[in-house]
């Protein structure tokens, strides 16, 4: 079975890119690019699919680029940066898979929390070319961020809190006498 963390990247991938191509027909012929956090638009540029796709685009590279270093972790966990890699690299690779899987759930929602924040930012932009106010969403946009920021760090806690265990087990292989 797929785990929700696993498939809701893609699935908001999907969904932004159909809604995305869904409402270009009726947008006006000038598209905003920046709001302020009044919900004034500050930046704007002519009608295109490709300034109207340009953040989606965006998002669905960052997911695939993702998934590409997700699935290179067994065979090249030096590709996820934390604060015990070098721990990690110096213990045999049969201890590597239960911190290679910490490490992919990890950039599993990271996935998705940046695509949440990119496709709220899409609907914010279609909400303001439509004449209708962004001060909201932009809040909750500038919000988000000091609510992923200390999940990051929460999760990046569990991948140390995993080599330690494995650096313990390593330990007690090397070691069966020590306490």
């Amino acid at each position: 079975m797929i785990r929700p963390s696993r498939a809701l990247p893609w699935l908001l991938c999907i969904v932004l890119l159909v809604f995305s191509a869904a409402v270009y027909e009726g947008l006006p012929d000038r598209l905003p690019t920046a709001v302020d956090v009044n919900g004034r638009v500050t930046g704007a540029t002519a009608k295109s699919m490709w300034a109207w796709l340009l953040l989606p685009g965006i998002a669905t590279l960052s997911v695939l680029l993702i998934e590409v270093v997700r699935r290179q972790l067994p065979a090249r966990p030096e590709l996820f940066n934390f604060p015990g890699k070098d721990d990690l690299l110096t213990l045999p690779r049969e201890l590597h898979p239960p911190v290679i899987a910490k490490m992919q759930r990890m950039l599993d929602i990271t996935s998705a929390a940046t695509m949440l924040v990119l496709s709220g930012a899409q609907v914010m932009l279609w909400h303001v070319a439509h004449g209708g106010n962004g001060s909201v969403g932009t809040i909750v946009l500038l919000l988000s961020g000091v609510v992923i920021t200390p999940l990051v760090f929460v999760l990046l806690h569990g991948v140390t809190n995993e080599v330690e265990a494995a650096k313990r087990q390593w330990e007690s292989r090397r070691n069966p006498l020590a306490p």
